[in-house]
């Protein structure tokens, strides 16, 4: 069976699309996830979006990181599977979606596409985590996936893979873990961000969750007031927001990379 993919990047992160409204992934295809998404021997990505039917909205997405597990959202990728909506004709420009059943709504103009985020919930503004100097604790939030946040003088300087192992992984955020987010203030309302996602077990060069937990955490740590300007290794990004987090909204560019098919063999569709 010849499937047909669509490559994106949005803001540097980047995705391998598949429109599955005729379920020919049921999700629990890991090994063949992991195996697109490897960089140097697949098509590379951090992760794989399915578009499926929804009844009652224009699509419900799902997001399966790079080490081929389900992940509950992506705000990246929601923003680059509304665009794909859009440019293929299955959605307006104004639509509607469901991500782990919750709904989100997007709006794309041109090859800008601004997602309104669910409130964030489970927030920790001094968990006490905290073990390295040079650092300071901003707090834990979860913006559709765990963030945990943490500010830095100088992010270019971090050593990223090392501490975002660490935290990723410390005992107070187990079973599941969390994502760690490197947070440099540059100006009102700037800031430079760095991330280590967790499922792609690396740095990204741009994480749309946690460019939001960021921005809330310092929001509230240090009353810096909405609109953010985000400078990600991948791109700039905006958070608009207000102080109850009711209408906060991520919005940057998103581009086709590229399309392609491959062949699925032998023992992929093993459940």
């Amino acid at each position: 069976m010849v499937i047909h993919f669509t490559k994106l990047s949005a803001t540097g992160n980047d995705f391998i699309l598949v429109d599955n409204r005729e379920v020919i992934f049921l999700g629990n295809e890991v090994r063949l996830f992991r195996r697109l998404c490897e960089r140097r021997t697949g098509i590379g990505a951090d992760g794989i979006l399915l578009i499926e039917n929804n009844p009652s909205r224009d699509f419900t997405m799902r997001y399966f990181n790079a080490d081929g597990c389900e992940s509950e959202m992506c705000g990246n990728g929601a923003r680059a599977t509304a665009y794909f909506a859009f440019r293929s004709g299955m959605a307006e420009a104004t639509m509607s979606f469901e991500v782990s059943h919750e709904p989100y709504e997007a709006v794309v103009r041109d090859r800008t596409v601004r997602l309104h985020m669910r409130k964030p919930h489970g927030l920790r503004l001094q968990p006490g985590v905290l073990e390295d100097a040079g650092m300071t604790e901003g707090g834990v939030v979860n913006t559709g996936v765990p963030h945990y946040v943490l500010f830095v003088d100088e992010v270019d300087r971090v050593p990223v893979l090392e501490l975002g192992r660490k935290y990723r992984h410390h005992p107070r955020f187990a079973p599941a873990g969390t994502n760690v987010n490197f947070v440099q203030l540059t100006g009102p309302s700037q800031f430079k961000l760095r991330t280590f996602e967790r499922g792609v077990e690396d740095e990204t060069l741009a994480c749309g969750t946690g460019t939001v937990a960021s921005a809330v955490i310092l929001h509230l740590k240090r009353q810096v007031p909405f609109p953010f300007s985000v400078s990600t290794r991948g791109g700039a990004l905006r958070v608009q927001g207000d102080p109850s987090f009711e209408n906060l909204e991520l919005e940057g560019e998103v581009q086709e990379v590229f399309s392609g098919q491959f062949t699925l063999e032998d023992g992929d569709l093993t459940r």
